[in-house]
């Protein structure tokens, strides 16, 4: 291709395309904002965040001494050789992009086995279906629905290749309220929602036909139940009040779970024709509360066919925890081997501008094609955060 048609398409490439392209291979843009907004959000915001937060923390104390000795807790002793067994522990990510035309969906999930703190055998994994959405406006939450389906599909794979002794699902069993479709919700969501809950009942039913309990780890829990519902007192998480009364190895009795999409569980569970007789045991959930290392809690979630066993699972956790950030160690590395950072996103969104940019090339789009690939407005682009791009460019490349 001569040198002038190759200037000629980069003329007709739109400059909002280009600008947002070879922006990758600039610094960071200045800070604007305005000295006065800057003050108020800044100084005398924080100034104000400051004291909310320390009525928060009063309001804590207080409540410290009206629940003391009303929340049972139970001691873990740390046992090398309980956590031998062998477990499954699965992950998911997600981290699409928004696109003017349309939102990019990006989403994995590995599901690995561990023994102590070996990993056996290589990992099941499941990448999420490439796809475009032009018209999900919850597109937010169908991307994180899709992520648990796969996740729930690679932890039955996982379980049936390796018959473990426990399954630790790094999230919540029982997805959030705020889920569930809407009339006004399109085709597509409705449909992964319900698949999704029907991948969960049937994660469910197999772990209990097989004899395994299934955990789910929450690590970012945000449920008010113990502090609004036990005890009256509103606008305070569990997490914030267990953090003043667990130690390092104990946890809360099991409390049985209400309300939320256990009725929709239920109903799933009988469309899919699991025995009526069962579904009362296995669409009963408990929760409880571990302090496996110095941050605040975690939530465990559970069935309750594996409330016996629940102690043994608690000593896996708590034995094959690092200490400081008190997060397990299959737990751990199923995290780190299925994360969807903002860089990966990135990079695969520079891949399709480039893959579209050879597609100009070849006259099978028009430069001006090139819009439908424009990030949506505020949304940043942060690959260069490692100094990586600028250090290629600089040094020729690898």
């Amino acid at each position: 291709m001569s040198r002038e048609r190759n200037e000629r398409i980069l003329e007709r490439i739109p400059r909002p395309f280009r600008e947002q392209y070879f922006s990758l291979f600039r610094g960071p843009e200045p800070e604007t904002l305005h000295p006065d907004l800057y003050q108020r959000l800044i100084d005398v915001g924080t100034d104000k965040i400051i004291e909310h937060m320390k009525r928060y923390n009063q309001r804590r104390r207080e409540l410290i001494k009206k629940v003391r000795g009303k929340i049972e807790i139970r001691r873990l002793e740390r046992d090398e050789k309980i956590a031998e067994a062998r477990v499954v522990a699965s992950d998911a990510g997600n981290n699409g992009v928004d696109l003017r035309s349309a939102f990019i969906p990006l989403y994995a999930s590995v599901a690995l086995t561990a023994e102590g703190w070996s990993i056996p055998h290589e990992p099941v994994f499941r990448a999420g279906e490439p796809t475009i959405w032009s018209d999900e406006f919850k597109a937010g939450d169908r991307e994180a629905l899709l992520a648990w389906k796969i996740q729930a599909e690679a932890t039955i794979e996982a379980i049936q290749r390796w018959k473990p002794k426990f399954v630790f699902f790094d999230g919540p069993i029982i997805l959030s309220f705020w889920m569930t479709p809407t009339r006004s919700s399109t085709a597509g969501y409705k449909r992964d929602f319900e698949e999704t809950i029907g991948k969960m009942v049937s994660l469910i039913y197999i772990c209990h036909e097989m004899d395994i309990p299934l955990i789910g780890f929450v690590k970012r829990a945000r449920s008010v139940f113990l502090c609004k519902d036990k005890f009256g007192m509103k606008n305070m998480r569990d997490t914030a009040l267990l953090d003043l009364i667990l130690r390092l190895g104990e946890y809360t009795d099991p409390v049985e779970m209400r309300g939320g999409l256990i009725e929709t569980y239920k109903r799933k569970a009988v469309e899919l024709g699991i025995p009526k007789h069962e579904t009362e045991e296995l669409m009963t959930f408990y929760s409880s509360y571990i302090r496996t290392g110095l941050t605040t809690p975690f939530r465990l979630e559970f069935s309750k066919y594996s409330l016996d066993r629940l102690e043994e699972a608690g000593t896996i956790l708590f034995t094959t925890s690092e200490e400081e950030e008190g997060i397990p160690f299959s737990i751990n590395e199923a995290d780190r081997l299925t994360k969807v950072t903002t860089n990966i996103s990135n990079i695969r969104t520079l891949m399709l501008y480039s893959k579209a940019l050879d597609l100009v090339n070849k006259g099978e789009m028009q430069p001006e094609d090139l819009n439908l690939l424009i990030l949506q407005h505020g949304e940043p682009w942060t690959i260069r955060d490692e100094g990586y791009i600028s250090s290629a460019v600089e040094e020729g490349g690898a």
